[in-house]
């Protein structure tokens, strides 16, 4: 058993009883073995029997499967900084707080408070947020889902002491009553945003504005219009903001001791951009990873040319960047990281990613003036990150240090140059990820096709294929005529390559189906249709252009004869999504003798080849379900990956296993299509049978969730359909789905009639 190992702590009272506990279930017994072999390498047997008590007590605690393999996983990845007497504190308040308001509670505890470990470095600091956060399971457990969900988000506005007095304020403004409680702490109060310093209250801001002019003046000569930010929604990022050519602060910084030095350094950095950043970037296509990325380098790119005009800047911003190198490997960390090794030449930090930025940055030392080089180094580290497969949340994303701003000011949106800020950041939240090939001899790095193959192949392999919790999903009970919050978490996961992707990076041939749904692909016309106006012929009148003819007509002049319009098909603008059905069921064969898996593989793989080479955004997914505590989602292709070698290995890879919890798969995959821009949006479901899972006795009751889902998606916008792979006879499909949108696909060969009829039912 993979916890039978000798160790000096192996006679503990803890590691006995957790060898008993976890004597059935060997997944688990081989995290823990994982997470003990890090911690072993730096943890004395002392604080190893600690741990091994807190795994001990979350198992019993009843807390789920689930919770204790998140608290596994963040602790193989714990900081090597971070004194793991931390790690157990998080555990044992996780398992406190869990056994007052249930294992989703727990969870969103783990994984919310292992993001914010960086900001909070000291032991007090954890304590306190625990401590608030067991008072408040204790004093009101309805109302902790409300909070431990965005945790992240809440402790960006507030510091340890501000959280814990934003709780026990919520507290005592509920009365004992639990709907006070709830708006509350839902932050639907004004006395709830002025606690959590969004709204009200004494205002920094307005102590401070006119220092903050005088200073801006005296660094730049410049004297733009200062504003006070208004309350905010909490997803917003509390920063500063230069958009429409006004810098609006927010009314407080809080978190932070010194007001007047925030501020001071805000209204420099400011300054700093008005005098250098001359150059909008385009938008464009750029990835949200990508903007991010540009935004920071231009941030320090004008700090570096503004503290060569005046070196004293550098002990205004500096005392910010206090981010020290870890083992954590997010974005996030990674970012800030960044940020200090580019404006602190004092700062050690051996990652591989840190040393080509300012490797990067210091080559370009001689055009620092020139903006196209934060453009430059911001593409070629974008790439680099890409290929760390690493998970960017551009909607959570939070520029850091906070003394600098929201970096909307330096994006040229289109159509939109100045519009707010909430808008701008949905517009960089949602913009296209679509495919760009490279130029010949233009490539970002010195990685051959061959090679960055290789890589995202191994990067799928290690992902695994249990995946770790990313949402929560709500799910509809049709007999009761209710909605169970927060009912079925989806685990998500790259899947593996399995090794057998063809050699020279070349598709494998087509035959005769796949000929037929390209051409079809190629020639359908899905996008917005164009209204040409004052035409010598067309398909309707132009009323305006007729009026116009009678009035010349009766003044006598000589009339304009084109006074029709027509509609003509405009620019393709399709983005689709394939979920797979993964499920046991997909192992049978049909009446040919092949297994459902491999027809779905095959149908996969010509629709994806023929909508990328028609121009589409196109994404492949997989789902199957092991009861509502563990539905997988396989990702196979994103929006953003070119259909080679890498993606056709992992279709190959695709195994069958499990059920069919088809309404948290389609939730899921439609909150990955509503961020897509495009003018049609399609979830189109592969699947042999009917939704089904072993926690589930009554047949109709995830059919009629599955069809309140497809319900609520095109409300959104998103057309759902589902080819029915097989001769099954899918009896929920047209319940679920519609008539005209539940296709069957008997044979591969009925595979193009089928999408002509897809198409068919979007032109309409």
């Amino acid at each position: 058993m993979a916890v039978a190992h000798s160790s000096p702590s192996d006679n503990a009272p803890g590691r006995r009883r957790l060898t008993q506990l976890l004597g059935g279930n060997g997944r688990l017994a081989e995290g823990f073995a994982a997470a003990r072999a890090v911690l072993e390498r730096r943890a004395d047997a002392e604080d190893l029997e600690t741990w091994d008590e807190t795994v001990a007590g979350l198992l019993e605690a009843n807390l789920g499967e689930v919770t204790l393999r998140i608290f596994l996983q963040v602790s193989e990845r714990w900081p090597a900084e971070r004194a793991l007497a931390d790690l157990v504190a998080l555990g044992q308040g996780a398992r406190a707080i869990g056994r007052e308001a249930g294992s989703r509670v727990a969870q969103a505890v783990l994984v919310e408070l292992s993001k914010v470990l960086p900001r909070f470095q000291r032991a007090e600091e954890l304590g306190r947020i625990l401590a608030a956060l067991r008072l408040l399971a204790e004093a009101a457990p309805e109302s902790v889902p409300l909070v431990a969900s965005r945790l992240e988000h809440l402790l960006a506005h507030a510091d340890s002491q501000g959280f814990a007095a934003w709780i026990s304020g919520g507290l005592r403004a509920g009365e004992g009553k639990p709907s006070r409680r709830r708006a509350y702490f839902s932050l639907d109060q004004e006395l709830s945003l002025r606690l959590l310093g969004l709204g009200g209250g004494s205002s920094d801001f307005n102590r401070l504005e006119r220092r903050l002019a005088a200073t801006l003046t005296a660094l730049f000569a410049s004297q733009p219009r200062l504003r006070k930010q208004p309350p905010g929604a909490l997803p917003l990022a509390r920063r500063t903001s230069l958009v429409g050519g006004v810098i609006s602060l927010p009314e407080s910084f809080p978190g932070f001791a010194g007001a007047d030095a925030i501020y001071l350094a805000a209204i420099a950095h400011a300054g700093a951009h008005l005098v250098h950043s001359t150059h909008r970037f385009p938008l464009a296509r750029l990835k949200p990873l990508q903007v991010a990325l540009i935004s920071l380098i231009e941030d320090a790119r004008v700090e570096a040319l503004a503290m060569r005009e005046l070196p004293g800047l550098a002990r205004l911003w500096r005392p910010f960047h206090t981010v020290e190198p870890s083992t954590k490997g997010t974005v996030p960390a990674l970012l800030m990281r960044l940020s200090r090794a580019l404006i602190d030449p004092a700062y050690v930090d051996d990652d591989a990613f840190v040393v080509k930025g300012r490797a990067l940055f210091a080559a370009a030392a001689d055009r620092l003036a020139d903006p196209a080089i934060s453009r430059e180094i911001g593409g070629l580290l974008g790439n680099d990150l890409g290929q760390m497969r690493l998970q960017f949340n551009a909607r959570n994303h939070v520029v850091e240090p906070a003394y600098r701003d929201d970096n909307h000011a330096l994006w040229d949106y289109g159509d939109q140059p100045d519009a707010p800020v909430e808008e701008i950041e949905l517009l960089v939240d949602t913009v296209r990820l679509e495919r760009r090939d490279e130029a010949a001899g233009q490539r970002r790095d010195d990685t051959s096709p061959s090679e960055e193959q290789a890589q995202r192949a191994r990067a799928g392999t290690l992902s695994g294929l249990e995946g770790i919790p990313v949402a929560t999903y709500p799910e509809w009970d049709y007999a009761a005529n209710v909605e169970r919050p927060d009912w079925a978490t989806l685990l998500e996961t790259v899947a593996p390559a399995s090794g057998g992707a063809r050699p020279g990076g070349e598709p494998p041939p087509r035959g005769p189906v796949g000929r037929d749904v390209a051409a079809l692909a190629r020639n359908a016309s899905v996008g917005r249709r164009i209204r040409q106006r004052r035409q010598p012929d067309g398909d309707t009148l132009d009323i305006d252009a007729c009026v116009a003819h009678l009035a010349e007509r009766r003044s006598g002049m000589l009339p304009e004869t084109h006074v029709y319009q027509r509609n003509i098909p405009g620019p393709r603008d399709l983005a689709v999504l394939l979920l797979l059905d993964l499920s046991q069921s997909t192992a049978d064969r049909d009446r040919e003798g092949r297994e459902i898996l491999t027809v779905e593989r095959e149908a996969a793989t010509l629709l994806a080849a023929a909508l990328e080479d028609a121009g589409d955004a196109i994404a492949v997914g997989g789902f199957n379900s092991d009861t509502r505590e563990r539905v997988h989602f396989v990702r196979i292709k994103d929006f953003d990956e070119p259909m080679d070698d890498v993606v056709r290995a992992r279709l190959g890879g695709l195994r069958a296993g499990h059920s069919t919890r088809l309404g948290a798969a389609l939730r899921h995959a439609g909150q990955e299509l509503a961020a897509r821009r495009a003018f049609r949006r399609v979830l189109l479901v592969l699947t042999d049978g009917e939704p089904s899972d072993i926690d589930v006795e009554d047949p109709r009751y995830l059919a009629e969730d599955a069809r309140r889902v497809v319900l609520g998606l095109r409300r959104r916008g998103i057309d759902t359909f589902a080819f029915g792979m097989g001769s099954g006879p899918f009896r929920s499909m047209d319940r679920i789905f519609g008539e005209r949108r539940a296709l069957r696909v008997p044979r591969i060969e009925l595979l193009a009639s089928r999408l002509l009829q897809l198409y068919a039912e979007l032109k309409k």
